[in-house]
């Protein structure tokens, strides 16, 4: 009789999986959901996308996510998108404005949350003011991290730091493995490292309370062909931020489900992010500000020319 049982329930299981994916197929094949490619990068800055994916919300928009590119850093993705391979993004602000100022034509859209970076050493190195001669990883010029990097630098007088480029996931194993003395990061690398010994000198919070974190990013040629899909991704954005803010325990286990880091770790890490769909142009010309001051954009760019809140508003039932 167990036996019988659960087989029974084994089978009604697979009908049902395959009701539900020839559904899916179906919708597809008459048009019912479009496709629409996008980008990631492979941390918790983008929850929100891994959050929408698990709840299944952009097929409830009508929207199948038909291509999904994942990158290790910001400054990748951003790469890529400037080449015109990706026309969606939930990339990291500094990147994305770094190619706009070199002439990618993009929209800022909606943020997906601020801070979420840090500078993490060995044991041994208990503060911030330690690090001068110190060997120092992060990820590229124009990188939140790197931006973090070089405001510590400054704020703090260090000297002769030599500061070493790495991806987040290369910077982490030096920093374990002691081939470097510390490492400015991104979460939920900032808290991978906490829980292998390391010591979080300093977050970007402390420093720079709204520090822009990352940002749903569109071409403007996507945006300008397709403005009902941008209103829905941005509509998904929003959903997945709220219920992110709201239900973050049970977040915390989709993302660390999607990154394969552990539960623990995923949820220490998300409460070091501030989850949030508004943006604050001031804040954003104060990013681009310290962009022109250290070097790795020209003057001119202006956070009301690549930031476009018309479609937020909508969204959000607000008037112009």
């Amino acid at each position: 009789m167990r036996v019988s049982t659960s087989v029974l329930m084994l089978t009604v299981l697979l009908v049902t999986l395959l009701a539900a994916s020839l559904t899916y197929i179906n919708m597809v094949i008459k048009g019912e959901l479009t496709n629409v490619g996008m980008a990631v990068e492979f941390n918790d800055h983008s929850a929100a996308a891994w959050v929408a994916l698990d709840k299944g919300w952009f097929k409830e928009e009508g929207l199948n996510v038909s291509k999904l590119v994942v990158f290790r850093t910001g400054l990748e993705l951003a790469t890529a998108m400037a080449k015109g391979d990706i026309p969606v993004a939930w990339v990291c602000t500094s990147p994305a404005i770094l190619i706009y100022s070199r002439g990618t034509p993009i929209k800022i859209l909606a943020m997906t949350h601020l801070h979420g970076y840090a500078i993490v050493a060995r044991p041994g190195i208990s503060d911030v003011r330690e690090l001068s001669g110190k060997v120092v990883a992060s990820s590229g010029p124009g990188s939140p991290t790197w931006l973090l990097l070089k405001m510590v630098i400054d704020m703090y007088n260090l000297s002769d730091v030599e500061i070493k480029k790495m991806p987040p996931f290369m910077s982490l194993n030096a920093l374990l493995t002691g081939q470097i003395d510390a490492a400015s990061l991104p979460e939920h690398y900032v808290s991978l490292a906490e829980s292998k010994g390391m010591r979080v000198l300093i977050r970007s919070q402390d420093i720079w309370p709204n520090m822009p974190g990352s940002a749903l990013v569109v071409r403007e040629d996507f945006l300008k062909g397709h403005p009902d899909i941008v209103l829905k991704l941005i509509k998904v954005t929003v959903k997945s931020t709220k219920y992110i803010n709201k239900n973050l325990n049970e977040s915390a286990r989709i993302v660390a489900k999607r990154l394969n880091v552990p539960y623990d770790v995923m949820l220490r890490s998300m409460k070091n992010l501030r989850y949030t769909y508004v943006i604050d142009k001031d804040e954003i010309q104060k990013l681009i500000n310290l962009l022109v001051k250290y070097g790795v954009i020209n003057e001119g760019v202006k956070a009301e020319d690549v930031v476009d809140l018309t479609y937020l508003k909508k969204v959000l039932g607000e008037a112009d």
